[in-house]
Order: C-alpha cells, then sequence, then structure tokens
C-alpha cells in the first residue's frame, strides 16, 4: 500500500512540476504520465490552443552530454524534415526555454497514439490478414519515404511502430538514424550501435563495421511481418549475437558462395565456408495460414544476400498490396540538405550546442528570432565546416572502402552486444512510441485518413484489448 502511494506521490510530483524550465506552461494542459525513464518523461496532455490531445516529451539534461545532445538534435531534425509523410510521427512542436542562455531540458510535442504494435501484438487482439497486409503496407510506405530521403532508420522493431485502432500506423524513434550524403548504394561508417538484435540483418551482425545498405531496414521489416503472421512471436528471438546468427541461418540456410565471395575479411568468409550445407526452411510451412502472396514478400526480406533483398518501392509495387494501391505512396522527398547536420562533425560546446537547439526550436517559433537571438553575437563552428561530401571525399583518400573485422572463426566475429547497446536501450525506453507510451488513453484520431475509412469498409478496424 505504502509503496503505491509512493508512486502516486511521485507522479503528482512530475504532473506539479513537468513544464519548469519551459516557457509556454500555459498552453499544455498535463493529464497523466504516460512514460518515465532515466533520461526523460513522456504526459499525455491537451493543447488548449488547437484543442486537441497530445504527448509532451520533457527529455532531461540534454546538454550534461555531447553524446546525448547530438543525438538529441539530430533526431529532432529527422522528424521535422519527415513529417510530410503521413506514416511518420510528427512533431508538432518543440517549446520555447525560459531561460535562454541556461535551459537544459527540451520538450517535444508529438501527435498522440494509443499504443504500439510490439504491445498489440502481446496482447489478445487477434490481427487478421487484412490488418496485417493494411500494416505493412503502410510500414513499407514509411520505408520507401525515409530511402527516398537517404535516410537509414537502423532500428525498426514493433515497439518504434505506433497504431490506432482505425489501422493507422506511424514509425518513430529516429534517435539511432542516419542519412547518406553520396551516391554510392552501400555506405561505409557508422560503426556505433545498430539494431535491436531480433532484428537485425546477418550483415550486421557478421561485422558491425562494415559496408551496408538500406536493405538493413527491409531486413527488420521482414522480421516485423514475421512476427505479425505469427501472432506475436518473434522469428529470430536471439539471446545473443551467436545464437541470432544460428536462428537466421536454420530459416535462410547457408549463404551461397557468391555471398561468401564479397566478404572482404578472408577468415570470416573460411569460417562460412566450412559451415555444413542447409537449405532454407519452408517459410509456408511455419506460417500456415499466410497466403502465397504473404509468403513471397517475406521471403524477399529475409534474403540473406542484402544485394537480393527486395526494395520497399519493390514491395510496394507486389499485387500482394493490389487493394491499397489506389491509396498511393504519400508523399515523396529529396535527399536531405547535408548542411543542416554539420554540427555532427564537430564537438561543439555546451553553449554552441545550446544555440544549435535554439535554431532548432525557432523553426517551429519563427515569431521569437529576435528574443532568442538578440544581442548573441556569436559565430557557430558549424557554418565553417566543410560540407558533408567535401569531408566524405577527404575520409575516402585515406580510408580504405571495407574496414576488416580481424576474426578467427563465426564465433569470434559475432561477438556479445556492443558496449553502447545498454546506454541506447536506457535511452530508447523512454522514447515516444515505446511501450511506456502505449497506455496514453487517447481516443483515435477523429480526422481518421484513407486507410481507416478503407479498414472499415472491409471490417477491418482493430478492437484494442490489453
Amino acid at each position: 500500500m505504502s509503496s503505491t502511494r509512493d508512486r502516486r506521490a511521485h507522479r503528482e510530483s512530475i504532473l506539479r512540476n513537468f513544464f519548469a524550465g519551459s516557457a509556454q506552461s500555459s498552453r499544455y494542459i498535463v493529464d497523466k504520465v504516460v512514460g518515465e525513464g532515466a533520461y526523460g518523461v513522456v504526459v499525455a496532455a491537451y493543447d488548449s490552443v488547437k484543442r486537441e490531445r497530445v504527448a509532451v516529451k520533457r527529455i532531461k539534461s540534454v546538454l550534461d552530454s555531447s553524446g546525448m545532445a547530438t543525438r538529441i538534435l539530430r533526431e529532432l531534425k529527422f522528424l521535422r524534415f519527415l513529417h510530410t509523410h503521413d506514416n511518420i510521427i510528427s512533431v508538432k512542436d518543440v517549446l520555447i526555454p525560459g531561460h535562454r542562455d541556461s535551459f537544459n531540458d527540451v520538450f517535444v510535442v508529438f501527435e498522440l497514439m494509443p499504443t504500439d504494435l510490439g504491445r498489440l501484438l502481446r496482447s489478445k487482439t487477434k490481427l487478421n490478414a487484412e490488418h496485417v497486409k493494411c500494416f505493412m503496407f503502410q510500414l513499407l510506405r514509411a520505408v520507401n519515404f525515409l530511402h527516398s530521403a537517404r535516410v537509414f532508420h537502423r532500428d525498426l522493431n514493433p515497439s518504434n511502430i505506433l497504431v490506432d485502432s482505425n489501422c493507422q500506423l506511424r514509425v518513430c524513434d529516429f534517435g539511432l538514424a542516419r542519412a547518406a550524403f553520396q551516391r554510392d548504394e552501400e555506405i561505409l561508417f557508422w560503426t556505433d550501435y545498430v539494431a535491436t538484435r531480433w532484428y537485425r540483418a546477418p550483415e550486421l551482425i557478421l561485422a558491425h563495421s562494415t559496408k551496408y545498405s538500406t536493405a538493413i531496414d527491409m531486413w527488420s521489416v521482414g522480421c516485423i511481418f514475421a512476427e505479425m503472421l505469427g501472432r506475436g512471436k518473434p522469428l529470430f528471438p536471439g539471446l545473443n549475437a551467436q545464437h541470432q546468427f544460428e536462428l537466421i541461418l536454420n530459416v535462410t540456410g547457408k549463404p551461397s558462395q557468391a555471398v561468401i565471395d564479397r566478404i572482404g575479411d578472408q577468415r570470416l568468409a573460411q569460417a562460412l565456408e566450412r559451415l555444413p550445407s542447409k537449405p532454407p526452411a519452408s517459410l509456408a510451412a511455419i506460417y500456415k495460414d499466410a497466403d502465397a502472396g504473404a509468403i513471397y514478400l517475406l521471403q524477399r526480406l529475409l534474403a540473406f544476400d542484402p544485394e537480393e533483398r527486395i526494395t520497399a518501392s519493390e514491395a510496394l509495387s507486389l499485387p500482394y498490396f493490389n487493394e491499397f494501391k489506389f491509396l498511393g505512396w504519400g508523399a515523396t522527398t529529396q535527399p536531405l540538405d547535408e548542411r543542416e547536420f554539420a554540427f555532427e562533425r564537430v564537438r561543439l560546446s555546451a553553449e554552441e550546442m545550446r544555440l544549435e537547439f535554439i535554431k532548432e526550436i525557432l523553426e517551429y517559433h519563427p515569431e521569437a528570432r529576435e528574443e532568442l537571438l538578440l544581442s548573441r553575437d556569436r559565430c557557430s563552428r558549424v557554418s565553417m565546416l566543410p560540407s558533408q561530401a567535401e569531408q566524405f571525399g577527404q575520409d575516402m583518400d585515406s580510408y580504405a572502402m571495407t574496414r576488416r573485422t580481424i576474426s578467427t572463426d563465426i564465433s569470434t566475429v559475432i561477438t556479445g552486444e556492443q558496449a553502447a547497446g545498454g546506454g541506447t536501450r536506457d535511452y530508447r525506453s523512454t522514447t515516444m512510441g515505446e511501450a511506456e507510451l502505449a497506455k496514453v488513453g487517447g481516443a483515435p484520431s477523429h480526422h481518421a485518413s484513407s486507410f481507416a475509412n478503407h479498414a472499415q469498409q472491409t471490417d477491418g478496424s482493430v478492437a484494442m484489448e490489453e
């Protein structure tokens, strides 16, 4: 009883002090806490100006760590540039800080979605074939949009996919996303922790520092598809990276010699060659209720060879989605402006990074430009940096196109998780759209999209059950 009272008192304290440090606290009426973690708190709130319910996330102590600040600023930029697609989570506002020169917390206002796909799959709700197809079509629309902008999400999993009872879907959590600013199909960089293990492409498991393409996201989409077809049962629930790779080979079979020949690390290639031959498993036998179109798509998504893996645009064009094609693929976009991400290429001081956050906030509040920038006679070092293309060219002159991970056999290559994984998981546990945000308690959007209309016409609405 005492612990219950303590939790209630703790949450009441959060609600009372939630907007401390923001200059816009009067606009939003806080309803309840829906998520809390080491780095942030999420509340459901009412926007008294637009008269709608929203989710507000307070990200704490952003400027205490350069890595944290860079990650949050990068995610805010991605969300602003990508919000035009109706299957990407929408940021409605980034609040003006109360103290321009000393703020350390950032308040982000999102559209409110009632749950995420992970929680839905763990609930008693049963998805029929039409639900699965509707969700997959929207997920592929979102991924196609990201890839057309040369953005790699790098952490697609059910917890990062928000859904509502009208079958509307939003992709969220761009904390691990990266943008590519050159034309090569395969990209060589980003050696940090990528992708939740169960949804991680085999090329990422074999070597964390390697060339990879947008095919890594398509593998994750395939794992999510399999989980929906399997009524919430993950296809590759690896206990560690070694076990993960074994589970993948049980389904895909031993990679072809052509794939092995393309591996830059000779020792790793030899280790793979020594594996006994193993044919692919029958996905039709695993998912007996799935039709031929679904099985074909799943096979193409889970191709071990990334060069053989289907792209989002190819997947959307399959006959499997014929009944949804009249809805179109949504907004289109161009690759992002590399200058927007120049801050990533220099180590900025906390004060310089604070200025970068102010510039981002001004994208939502141009009327506050004079107030926030008045008398700030400072020139950010970001403006003096070379362009991303120039920097990439300089790097390539002295950088081998393939970084080899030295290993003696597969067990040493497929090691345990990156040390950074724990910290990443802590932060992601409070990112919009994860389990903590699932019970936001809001009614589905009253301006339901054509997906909702189509779902209702085909009896496709989902009765959400806990």
